[in-house]
């Protein structure tokens, strides 16, 4: 199942949020006005319902924003909030410059973009991990991915942030939340 929205400029979310507030990433001021907001489903934490997967971009201008991603279940409990700058976003876009230096409007609708295809289908993978692949514990300990390994109904999501920053998530159901179990690129 995968659904999608997404709005510029909107400060009122379609998707249950929890009130509860992340420990990380505390310099994150989602008081500042949201300049565009992608909202997806997908399944992910759970075999009958979807998660709710959601950017949005905070600040005074798309190319200096901050972007709030979270996976909500969807029974509204926060499983996941990441943030980071929308220059993140941003910096895979020399991989398709043909001018330099690229104009605001072209950075702002490259940020735009990557938002709108940050989370899409063919991000998702089951099971999160092959049967036959070799532990790998940069990201968690080897009980937590023999027990992921071991669950051939884990979906696994990537995605890209910054040029080569590639990571991999997965919802631990020991833990009650999602854990970066890999990464690719650079």
């Amino acid at each position: 199942m995968f659904s999608c929205q997404s709005s510029s400029k909107e400060n009122t979310p379609a998707i249950p949020e929890n009130s509860a507030s992340s420990a990380k990433n505390q310099r994150f001021d989602d008081r500042k006005e949201v300049q565009h907001i992608v909202q997806r489903t997908h399944m992910f934490s759970s075999e009958n319902r979807p998660d709710y997967f959601r950017l949005a971009l905070h600040g005074d201008s798309i190319t200096g924003g901050q972007v709030q991603f979270t996976i909500t279940t969807y029974e509204g409990h926060k499983i996941y909030e990441e943030n980071f700058s929308a220059a993140d976003l941003e910096a895979s876009m020399v991989y398709e410059m043909r001018a330099s230096p690229a104009s605001t409007s072209d950075r702002e609708a490259y940020i735009v973009k990557r938002m709108e295809e940050f989370v899409q289908p063919t991000d998702f993978v089951s099971p999160a991990i092959a049967p036959n692949s070799p532990a790998q514990t940069s990201f968690v300990n080897e009980t937590t991915w023999r027990r992921i390994q071991s669950n051939p109904n884990s979906i696994g999501f990537k995605y890209l942030l910054g040029k080569e920053d590639g990571r991999l998530l997965v919802y631990d159901p020991e833990q009650k939340k999602v854990v970066r179990y890999g990464s690719f690129g650079g």
